[in-house]
């Protein structure tokens, strides 16, 4: 199974092949993306022995060394990790999730900071206007599809350059919504 780890701005793809009980083939690919591509980038292949002790803690050989990794779970997919006395914090979906992820909350062009929609649907509300400062994940619309309201968050800080939708308004799967830059 594959997933995305994302450790501060650095994302990375890991591919995980179960070879028994507590066995797993791991491939660690760095995605580097320029404007119009990404690139995976193999870092690191390992074969891993896996065992769970305790709530949250595990102990894992790899290349014949020995590591305690303390895992606390989080919420929306994030993980805090304790690995040699050193602290990270990771987004971690598998690859599925993450694409539909990015389609729901239009983070698939956060370099150009447009928000598209991934579905048809009618603008129900709209919480932003041109020249608004927005925070990541603040709300700028919602859209109703299939009798579900559906939110989009702001992809990254920034000001609202576009407004391109009004409440009332239907659109169209790939429409953008706002531009933020």
């Amino acid at each position: 199974m594959a997933y995305v780890a994302i450790c501060g701005d650095k994302e990375f793809k890991v591919e995980v092949k179960k070879k028994g009980d507590f066995l797993y083939d791991v491939a660690i690919y760095e995605i580097k993306k320029d404007k119009d591509e990404s690139e995976e980038v193999l870092l690191r292949e390992l074969s891993l022995d896996v065992r769970r002790h305790g709530c949250c803690t595990y102990s894992v050989l790899a290349d014949h060394r020995s590591y305690e990794v303390d895992v606390e779970e989080k919420d929306n997919h994030m993980y805090e990790v304790l690995l040699e006395g050193e602290h990270y914090e990771l987004k971690v979906m598998d690859e599925m999730k993450m694409k539909l992820e990015r389609l729901l909350h239009g983070a698939d062009d956060i370099a150009e900071g447009e928000v598209k929609t991934s579905m048809t649907g009618k603008v129900t509300r709209v919480f932003v206007a041109e020249g608004d400062q927005v925070k990541k994940g603040q709300p700028l619309v919602i859209l109703e599809a299939m009798k579900m309201e559906n939110e989009f968050k702001a992809p990254k800080d920034g000001v609202v350059k576009v407004v391109k939708v009004k409440e009332g308004d239907v659109v169209n799967t790939g429409a953008v919504l706002v531009v933020i830059e």
